[in-house]
């Protein structure tokens, strides 16, 4: 059992959960980039399946 008076003089503090970090911007823009390439390709694939019949 901890001692009454030490936990009186110096209280102990709970640790803080970690936060993760925020993505950099430059992250977020490639992952932007990469999304609107997949998405055109995709458009582009569809576009030519459906003209072919």
């Amino acid at each position: 059992m901890p001692n009454a008076h030490c936990s009186n003089c110096c209280p102990v503090e709970k640790p803080k959960p970690e936060v993760p970090a925020p993505w950099p911007l430059s992250a977020l823009v490639w992952l932007t980039i990469i999304c609107g390439t997949g998405t055109g390709l995709y458009a582009l694939v569809m576009w030519m399946a459906s003209s072919l019949f």
